[in-house]
């Protein structure tokens, strides 16, 4: 399972680079520190969430949070509905900018991923939420 995650952290990596973020840290990268837990203000399961890759964007002066799910059984438990809390909470302290939150999933849990999440989060974040298809899952899994 550890191949699968470095081959789908280096995807979302692939996808931050393209989009010229400066890269803070990634999990299950050779060559990269793991990125920070983020503190937790009361959500859920109580605990700090880890980003599987956490980024910075110059341009928009916002972090962005790279979140990889791979099973439907992920999707909704405690754990993952924590880290929606934790993330879209997240804010750049010098400037209050909400961060960014990429979550990148097989082509297959998409619309059950979909329907949970705008379920789950407020509206008014949506906008701060990009959903990428891997292109990875599913070779060699």
């Amino acid at each position: 399972m550890e191949e699968i995650l470095t081959r789908l952290a280096e995807e979302l990596l692939e996808y931050f680079r393209s989009e010229q973020l400066t890269i803070v840290g990634a999990k299950n990268v050779p060559g990269l520190r793991p990125p920070a837990a983020l503190p937790n203000d009361g959500y859920g399961d109580q605990m700090k969430k880890q980003p599987d890759v956490f980024a910075f964007d110059e341009a928009q002066q916002r972090f962005v949070i790279g979140v990889i799910k791979t099973e439907d059984e992920d999707l909704e438990s405690l754990h993952s509905l924590t880290q929606y809390d934790v993330f879209f909470d997240h804010k750049n302290p010098d400037n209050g900018k909400a961060s960014r939150i990429c979550f990148l999933l097989p082509p297959a849990l998409i619309p059950q991923f979909t329907a949970i999440i705008t379920h789950y989060i407020h509206r008014d974040y949506w906008g701060n939420m990009t959903l990428l298809r891997s292109r990875n899952f599913g070779i060699d899994t």
